[in-house]
């Protein structure tokens, strides 16, 4: 019993920095390379999405394109 709730555990932490860093990488992606970082973002936010971490996940998308957008109409 106590494997299975460690490897539960184990599990949402790794789907966790998956989201904190999809997160910063939409943050940098306001200030360098915006369409690549912002890409690169909305991937680990969906990786996020699938390991359980879903308001990291829906975060880091929406970072991602959000740079995208201010690149696309403002730069």
């Amino acid at each position: 019993m106590a494997e299975a709730i460690e490897h539960k555990h184990n599990h949402y932490t790794w789907s966790l920095w998956v989201g904190w860093i999809g997160i910063i990488v939409g943050i940098i992606a306001f200030f360098v390379a915006p369409i690549w970082l912002g890409i690169a973002a909305i991937i680990l936010g969906i990786i996020a999405l699938f390991g359980k971490s879903v308001a990291l996940g829906w975060w880091a998308i929406a970072i991602g394109i959000v740079a995208i957008i201010v690149r696309w109409f403002f730069f």
